[in-house]
């Protein structure tokens, strides 16, 4: 009986090692899965804040472009918010830059000639 003894000791030590080969192989799987998923995020997470610098590097540009190449900081700077905004966009003066375009409000009187207003002199260097 040594011998049957002997077998059925290989085989419950054969069947513990298959159960621990895979409980390992289900520990490795659920690592990778959760590596994957982590850096899925992180990956996520970068493009979503490289998105958010090409579209800030996008409008630097048009704002350097619509000051006539000058890119100082007033040009391409953040624009000021709360107590610092008085009203009105530097953007919408830029797309009615042309003369007349800008409407009057009913109670206005139209405008006089005046020799020192420079407001619809285009100062760019051509």
């Amino acid at each position: 009986m040594r011998t049957e003894d002997a077998l059925a000791a290989m085989r419950a030590k054969l069947a513990s090692l298959e159960a621990e080969s895979t409980a390992r192989s289900g520990l490795l799987d659920r690592s990778r899965a959760e590596a994957m998923a982590e850096s899925k995020e992180k990956l996520d997470k970068q493009a979503r804040v490289q998105g958010e610098v090409f579209v800030r590097l996008q409008e630097r540009s048009r704002r350097a472009k619509a000051a006539g190449g000058w890119a100082t900081e007033s040009t391409v700077g953040e624009r000021p918010s709360g107590e610092m905004e008085f009203g009105f966009d530097d953007e919408d003066s830029a797309h009615s830059n042309s003369p007349g375009s800008h409407a009057r409000h009913a109670t206005q009187p139209a405008k006089q000639h005046d020799d020192e207003d420079y407001e619809d002199k285009d100062w760019l260097a051509t």
